[in-house]
């Protein structure tokens, strides 16, 4: 008997971007460059150890971290990424992350195109 294989699809990938510029990172700065970038851009703001369960969007979401500590799990990885002041990420549509605020909350952008 023969049997197809199920085709391979390619794995959409998070992607992270660490703030490597001298000068702090300001909430407009950010702001003004994910504008450029055609991104329509939210404040967020959680409290300090706020956690927000594993979940997925139907679109491309793009955090940008501006003050405090954010991990993010990627559940289907099983992976932890620690973010700080400055970092970005880009979580693909339909990728299971959750997120947990440092000690001292955490302060970002949310933001779509």
């Amino acid at each position: 008997m023969n049997v197809l294989a199920f085709p391979e699809f390619p794995r959409p990938a998070v992607t992270v971007t660490l703030w490597q510029e001298p000068q702090h990172l300001t909430l407009a700065e950010a702001q003004a460059r994910l504008a450029d970038q055609g991104y329509v851009a939210v404040k967020w703001r959680s409290e300090p150890h706020q956690a927000y369960l594993p979940h997925a969007h139907i679109y491309t979401e793009l955090l940008w971290l501006v003050e405090g500590e954010l991990t993010v799990a990627l559940t289907a990885e099983r992976r932890l990424l620690e973010l700080g002041p400055g970092d970005r990420m880009e979580v693909p549509a339909g990728i299971v992350h959750a997120l947990q605020a440092g000690p001292e909350g955490a302060m970002y952008l949310a933001a779509t195109r």
